[in-house]
């Protein structure tokens, strides 16, 4: 009963959203981006794939924290499967639109909406050899699909908590989707045991591929020159991916402390002309936005605004302090790794249950969680005024990336074995 109350509820709320993102989308840039770009959508990959007949690799990634995700696996594989067509799919706008142009794969492409014909439309365009999903952004008719026509789906960097709708009694229809995969490669222990308790015993735990992603990037950033001279001899403090109370509590700290030797890089989690606006209030005025810099007067600024995306994990490498957003808003976290691969000393708020690497930094003096504003200033008063602390906190964070790699590797090796 609960499968077909809950398959019921998964095709009309499908149907709603969209009718719902159409709506808004005069109204609204990201519904706007959502809807025009899966216009011929079909057409389109069509066209695109008509004349490129090697087998396909498909990747499907929700939005850009899970691309990064699948960069390092994608990269194994291509040194193994060499005469095969990588494409990517993704479903949010803010991932595919900054990624759309990425070498990683031969093409990107957005996911068109889920529904039973969507989805044998485009597995016939794409007649994949192997399908990686990567997380989470389960859709059961295209992973429905991929089971009945028997084609090796694999889930990477999977990560399950207790509270989830899958391990409830009630939860049979989503706990189906779940089952539809081949084999499921879980960020840790905990997940494959929650598996097990709803008898979905294909799992292995290897940890989570962003360690290796992110390790890449420390000795592949590139030099970004006004971050330099914007910092000089003083602390840079990055807050990353950051929501207007994340920024209003670092604003605020800032204004009762009075530090002289602290520069600010602030990277908001979305970015348009009211949110930067936005910034530079809360900041009073002390700001200037990245794509405005003169390198000549930025010593007359506090702040440092990043106006566009894709520049964030760069800019760790300069930072000493790194508060990251998201931490007080319901599984939206960004990714603590890009900046302790640096060794930044980590913050972040208290709802964390669905990052368990935020969990393992925070047991293991690699970050700071901070409850709410008044433990927020304690704990940054105290990172900013003991260097030793700091120092130790990056340290920390450096060693648990070094220690936590190699998940890429054995997914790889498992699979080039079957």
């Amino acid at each position: 009963m609960f499968y077909y109350i809950g398959f019921t509820f998964y095709v009309i709320g499908i149907k709603l959203y969209n009718i719902l993102i159409i709506a808004i989308s005069p109204f609204n840039k990201r519904a706007k981006i959502f809807t025009k770009g899966r216009e011929k959508i079909f057409e389109n990959i069509a066209i695109k794939l008509k004349t490129d007949t090697r087998k396909t690799i498909w990747f499907h990634v929700s939005s850009l924290g899970e691309f990064e995700q699948a960069r390092p696996v994608i990269e194994k594989l291509k040194l193994i499967y060499i005469d095969y067509k990588y494409v990517i799919t993704v479903y949010s706008p803010s991932g595919f639109e900054t990624r759309k142009n990425d070498k990683i794969a031969d093409y990107i492409f957005y996911l068109p909406n889920d529904s039973k014909k969507n989805a044998e439309q485009l597995v016939d365009l794409f007649i994949p050899e192997m399908v990686f999903w990567v997380k989470y952004d389960f859709w059961f008719f295209y992973l429905n699909e991929l089971k009945k026509r028997n084609i090796p789906t694999y889930l990477i960097a999977a990560s399950f908590n207790n509270d989830q709708i899958y391990f409830k009694f009630y939860g049979s229809f989503l706990k189906s989707i779940i089952a539809n995969f081949t084999y499921i490669f879980t960020q840790n222990l905990k997940s494959v045991d929650l598996l097990k308790s709803i008898k979905i015993y294909n799992s292995l735990s290897v940890g989570d591929p962003r360690f290796d992603r992110v390790y890449e990037t420390l000795v592949q950033t590139e030099e970004l020159e006004i971050l330099n001279t914007f910092k000089g001899n003083n602390l840079l403090i990055v807050l990353g991916s950051s929501y207007a109370l994340e920024e209003k509590m670092l604003a605020n700290f800032l204004l009762n402390q009075m530090y002289l030797n602290i520069k600010i890089v602030v990277a908001p989690h979305f970015v348009g002309e009211e949110r930067l606006i936005e910034i530079e209030n809360i900041f009073n005025k002390q700001t200037v936005r990245y794509s405005r810099v003169n390198a000549n007067l930025l010593s007359n600024y506090k702040v440092l605004v990043i106006d566009n995306i894709g520049m964030l994990n760069k800019i760790y490498k300069y930072a000493n302090i790194s508060f990251i957003g998201g931490g007080f808003v319901h599984k939206g976290l960004h990714n603590i790794l890009e900046a302790a691969v640096f060794g930044n000393a980590i913050l972040f708020g208290n709802k964390i249950g669905y990052f368990p690497e935020a969990t393992e930094f925070s047991n293991n003096e690699a970050a700071v969680l901070v409850e709410n504003e008044v433990d927020f200033n304690e704990n940054l008063k105290n990172i900013i005024e003991n260097e030793t602390y700091r120092n130790n906190l990056g340290t920390n964070a450096k060693e648990l990336i070094l220690k936590n790699r190699g998940a890429t590797e054995k997914i790889i090796s498992y699979i080039s074995k079957k």
